[in-house]
């Protein structure tokens, strides 16, 4: 699919959430990975994402759809930041909320913060890679600690 969109594009780069979600986690030197998605991921949907992640040589220490309202306007920071705190399994040494439609990047600093360990969203690791990908190395105030890291090209 990529490289059929990338013909198609007169030569601008598609950057797939996925991919970058991959490179993100190993940017970060993540080994051990939690998995939440947005509560309107069915479970055969979450398996599929852990599925990914463990085809990506991670091993996914934990894996479910977030406990919360199936409505994104009903999801707070202050509720999604509990849950992710409660669910993360102390051998995780990264958290990864998938979903674009998922509005969680409010959370990330907080729960760097608190937890110790680097927590990345759909949106905040593919806005990282739309931009390493444009060669611009901004630094997006409350985007966490992916933006801090000077990594190589990696394809």
């Amino acid at each position: 699919m990529v490289k059929g969109l990338e013909q198609r594009s007169s030569g601008i780069p598609v950057v797939p959430t996925c991919a970058a979600a991959a490179l993100a986690l190993r940017a970060v030197r993540a080994q051990r990975l939690a998995l939440v998605d947005p509560p309107w991921f069915d479970p055969e949907l979450n398996a599929l994402g852990a599925q990914f992640f463990t085809s990506q040589g991670y091993d996914v220490v934990f894996h479910a759809p977030c406990g919360l309202p199936s409505n994104q306007r009903s999801i707070n920071p202050p509720e999604l930041y509990d849950w992710v705190r409660e669910h993360t399994p102390d051998n995780a040494d990264a958290v990864f909320v998938g979903g674009n439609g998922f509005r969680a990047v409010g959370v990330i600093d907080a729960l760097e913060e608190d937890m110790t360990r680097p927590v990345l969203t759909a949106n905040q690791v593919l806005l990282w890679r739309c931009l390493r990908v444009a060669g611009v190395h901004l630094k997006p105030h409350g985007y966490g600690r992916l933006f801090d890291i000077d990594v190589p090209d990696m394809a």
